[in-house]
């Protein structure tokens, strides 16, 4: 399994669109009342990831669902 870290070194292109749909992600679930955390992010995330159709776009997706779980693994609660 490759980590975001690891994408982003070899999708640098990708950086903008991962920007853009987390920001997107926040945004969504803020107008959903729900609350902004790691998992209600991923959650949302990857209802969308399903929706995506161009491979460049399912790359941007994953890519960005990686940074948050790799967020989740090395920020979170212990």
């Amino acid at each position: 399994m490759m980590k975001s870290e690891d994408t982003l070194d070899w999708y640098p292109a990708q950086l903008s669109p991962v920007k853009i749909i987390l920001g997107n992600a926040v945004l969504e679930v803020a107008k959903q009342g729900r609350p902004i955390n790691t998992r209600t992010l991923l959650e949302y995330l990857q209802v969308m990831q399903e929706k995506q159709k161009r491979r460049d776009d399912k790359i941007a997706m994953q890519t960005a669902i990686d940074v948050l779980r790799d967020n989740q693994r090395i920020n979170g609660r212990r």
